[in-house]
């Protein structure tokens, strides 16, 4: 299978037209499917993982996402929990594959927790 990756740019408000590029990149041999940015379209990760259950769904958060919620968590006093929040959200819509800037915090989050944390 020949590996490639298409850009395309879906405008506000498009969740409908997300899905139709979904299903024409499952018709297509699409292994995995892609949503990025993720944290403001977690309606379309669903709708996506609903419609191809069987398929992998990776989420890309941002960087301007983790940007603004990187800020929010250091100005609000709960750091790790804002930051898991933000990463569980993307699991909690559909996400198998999460791409995110805070990865090495969270793993090393993961490991002070003795693996009771689990995305």
């Amino acid at each position: 299978k020949q590996m490639y990756q298409r850009r395309v740019r879906v405008p506000p408000g498009g969740a409908g037209l997300c899905c139709l590029t979904a299903e024409r990149d499952v018709q297509e041999g699409a292994d995995i499917l892609m949503v990025k940015p993720g944290q403001f379209y977690l309606d379309v990760v669903r709708r996506v993982k609903d419609a191809h259950p069987d398929h992998l769904l990776a989420v890309y958060q941002v960087s301007g996402e983790y940007v603004m919620v990187r800020n929010y968590a250091e100005s609000s006093g709960k750091y790790e929990q804002v930051v898991i929040e933000s990463v569980c959200s993307l699991k909690r819509a559909g996400a198998d594959i999460i791409i995110s800037y805070f990865t090495p915090e969270l793993l090393e989050m993961m490991s002070k927790c003795n693996g009771v944390l689990s995305l």
